[in-house]
């Protein structure tokens, strides 16, 4: 009997995984259409880029990112930052595929018609796209 009610709460564990998102409240402060672009990690050891959504000038939308279970292993690229990134910010690179809607588990090296930029470690559930 232990033995099924063990298997039984594991089971629930492994469903309640499977089901997890992470909400994140994105707004565009530029004059210009931004993309966005996610990298983040759905489990252990592997890692998902996503991309791209399109946020309008003045638009505030959520994203929610499916599989994902941790909001601290997220990391965004958006095509409209300018400014140099911070020494205290967290950045890794990853690989994006140019001007297409795309969904990879696996990197894109020298891939034709993708480019490698560099995420940055988001830092709360808003994200504020700015010039």
């Amino acid at each position: 009997m232990k033995g099924i009610i063990a298997g039984a709460v594991l089971g629930l564990g492994l469903i309640s995984q499977s089901y997890a998102e992470v909400l994140i409240d994105v707004r565009n402060d530029t004059s210009e259409d931004c993309s966005l672009a996610v990298n983040a990690r759905i489990d252990k050891t592997k890692w998902i880029t996503q991309g791209w959504y399109v946020f309008a000038s003045g638009e505030e939308a959520p994203i929610i990112l499916k599989d994902i279970n941790d909001i601290h292993n997220v990391y965004i690229y958006n095509d409209c930052k300018k400014t140099v990134t911070s020494p205290k910010t967290e950045t890794k690179k990853a690989w994006v595929k140019s001007n297409y809607k795309f969904k990879d588990e696996a990197p894109r090296e020298k891939e034709q018609g993708y480019e490698e930029v560099v995420f940055e470690r988001l830092q709360s559930d808003k994200y504020q796209i700015q010039n």
